[in-house]
């Protein structure tokens, strides 16, 4: 189900009765009958009642509110579902059916069926008009619940289902900051978040605008071949304006895209004081066949698991915390409740002392000034120890343990190295701007083979390591893994990182180890070219199941694995005598290495039969 506000929705001069008159079809002769709800007399006078209610408040403009609601193709709802669609929609929009008037009407003869709702936004009690601000956003969680409710298939929107804990529940979809998504132009980023399909910004900012930064990198590049380069994508640059906007052929009414959003080395004023004045492409490049064209394909999303498998394990840590909280305020409400009492009671019996000893002054026999001058002792010290058991009291009640907030329970759990946790603290460094930590240069590190803008998984403490210690970076969910008390690597979520630039071998086995069970058997690996070859010769020598993205790495990976395998064949071949004999040339020559290592005692003197050595 898909909602839509029309741009002719309000009613700016006067027009209720043709939009009434436009969704009941009645000026269309032969359309087919139309099935119409109302809450006005009738139809023919309800955009009558409508302009009577709205003249109730003057500085209303456009009182009637217009918007669609579009079921999937196949989808046939009954007129009991058809109504509460309509009727849900306007609560949600905040204009429920007993205070405003509406018009229902639905058209069943289209490719989808779908529902025109015609409301007042003047109220009929209050004469108040309603604003119905983000209509776009309420309207998309409305259908998500609809299709909850009445059980049709989910249609991309502003808001997604997802399944909590069994129960699908509505959520916002976001794009993740820094990814592609979010730093598209607003209507592609909508366009892609509706309906699903990859925008012309998107297109144009993967292979084309590589293929165009690659000839501007040419010296002598010319126009022409700036123009050839997006040609091979169907693309074509024109001016628009004062600038340049590159258009899609075979796509003439979709909206250009300004070329310097997509780059800003692209706009108009750096071309042509690199290339010169302005050309237009050539007759010959303008119909050169092109190798790739926009064709408006679905997006595929590979980072919508993460998010989601992100999203299930924030869900299932607040609830857990949900829990824990109750847990906690009972265990603090029953801390503070016996606190409390023996408080009250220190106090009065301080008081009751005090009293006591009153009742002595007063009973002895004593003169007039000896007795002030005990009562004012005795004043003296009760103030004094009022003082003293008020300030102990006060410093009870603040080392009183009190309930954890989420951000303090999550980072206890994180130092206790609970995955969940830690997958929270790393969402909740990604979404702040990080702060600038001066940090040492390092350049190896290990990451999975994914798109730029794929959503990165959050740091986890490895489970194929032993003798390591880790710790954890509360303030950005990295985790440290430490040797013998030395800070060997990190996890940084979409990558591990190696702290030195000569990495120990058993440093680099656990950061492949843990590289292959965050990020899978396809990796990357950044650095040194001795670090890359380095990597390769372990993974092939304790047998890991990895490929490397890069095309020469995994290229030293297969020859080391044939190289392994010609000396296994020849070792297989080779006679028993010859083995043998082998194995006892290798013994040898062991026994003479660590002969050589031993260090040999020096003599005193040098011995007379000999030269001295």
């Amino acid at each position: 189900m898909l909602a839509k506000v029309l741009s002719k929705g309000r009613d700016a001069g006067g027009g209720c009765r043709s939009l009434i008159r436009y969704v009941m079809r009645s000026a269309e002769e032969g359309a087919p009958e139309v099935e119409a709800f109302t809450n006005c007399l009738s139809l023919e006078t309800a955009h009558l009642e409508m302009r009577a209610v709205a003249h109730r408040n003057v500085r209303v403009h456009g009182p009637i509110f217009h918007f669609i609601v579009a079921w999937r193709e196949g989808e046939h709802p009954h007129s009991a579902q058809l109504c509460e669609a309509g009727r849900a929609a306007l609560e949600a929009l905040g204009m429920p059916l007993g205070d405003h008037q509406y018009v229902f009407a639905v058209h069943r003869d289209t490719g989808g069926v779908h529902l025109h709702v015609v409301v007042n936004r003047v109220n009929l009690q209050t004469g108040h008009a309603a604003l119905p601000g983000l209509s776009y956003l309420k309207l998309g969680r409305c259908m998500r619940e609809l299709e909850l409710r009445q059980g049709w298939e989910h249609d991309r929107g502003p808001f997604m289902v997802v399944e909590r804990d069994g129960q699908p529940v509505v959520e916002r979809d976001l794009p993740s900051p820094g990814s592609a998504r979010h730093s598209l132009p607003a209507r592609a980023r909508a366009m892609e978040t509706f309906s699903g399909i990859e925008s012309l910004a998107t297109y144009i900012g993967g292979a084309p605008l590589r293929d165009v930064l690659a000839a501007l990198s040419h010296s002598g590049v010319t126009w022409q071949d700036v123009h050839e380069a997006l040609a091979q994508h169907a693309l074509e640059l024109r001016i628009r304006g004062h600038g340049l906007a590159i258009h899609a052929k075979g796509h003439e009414t979709r909206l250009p895209v300004k070329a310097s959003s997509v780059d800003e080395c692209l706009g108009r004023g750096r071309l042509e004081a690199r290339l010169g004045p302005w050309e237009p492409p050539a007759r010959m490049i303008q119909v050169s066949q092109a190798a790739r064209h926009y064709g408006e394909r679905e997006i595929n999303d590979a980072s919508a698991s993460h998010r989601e498998a992100y999203a299930e394990s924030c869900a299932a840590l607040r609830a857990k915390y949900a829990g824990e909280r109750r847990r906690q305020e009972d265990a603090f409400a029953a801390r503070r409740q016996a606190m409390r009492s023996r408080h009250e009671t220190q106090y009065r019996e301080l008081l009751e002392r005090h009293r006591l000893v009153r009742e002595r002054i007063f009973g002895e026999e004593l003169t007039s000034i000896e007795r002030r001058a005990v009562r004012s002792i005795a004043a003296f010290e009760r103030a004094r120890e009022l003082e003293r058991l008020r300030e102990q009291q006060r410093a009870e009640r603040g080392e009183l343990a009190r309930v954890q907030s989420y951000r303090q329970w999550v980072e206890m759990l994180a130092q206790q190295g609970d995955e969940s946790a830690l997958v929270q603290l790393y969402g909740w460094a990604r979404r702040r701007t990080p702060r600038r930590v001066v940090q040492p240069a390092r350049s190896n590190w290990i990451s999975a083979v994914h798109s730029p803008d794929a959503y990165p998984l959050p740091p986890g403490r490895a489970h194929v390591m032993e003798n390591w210690t880790w710790r954890v970076d509360t303030a950005n969910g990295n985790v440290h893994y430490l040797r013998q008390g030395e800070q060997q690597l990190t996890d940084e979520g979409w990558r591990v990182v190696f702290d030195s630039n000569d990495a120990r071998q058993d440093a680099m086995l656990t950061g492949l180890l843990l590289a292959r069970q965050k990020f899978g058997p396809h990796i990357d690996v950044t650095g040194s070219e001795d670090f890359r070859q380095r990597s390769a010769m372990l993974v092939v020598k304790y047998r890991l199941d990895i490929r490397f993205g890069d095309t020469a790495l995994e290229a030293v990976r297969l020859a080391l694995i044939r190289e392994r395998e010609q000396e296994a064949v020849a070792r297989a071949r080779q006679k028993p005598s010859d083995r043998v004999a082998q194995r006892e040339r290798m013994e040898d020559q062991s026994v003479h290495r660590v002969h050589e290592r031993e260090p040999q005692a020096t003599p005193l003197r040098a011995p007379i039969d000999g030269p001295e050595r």
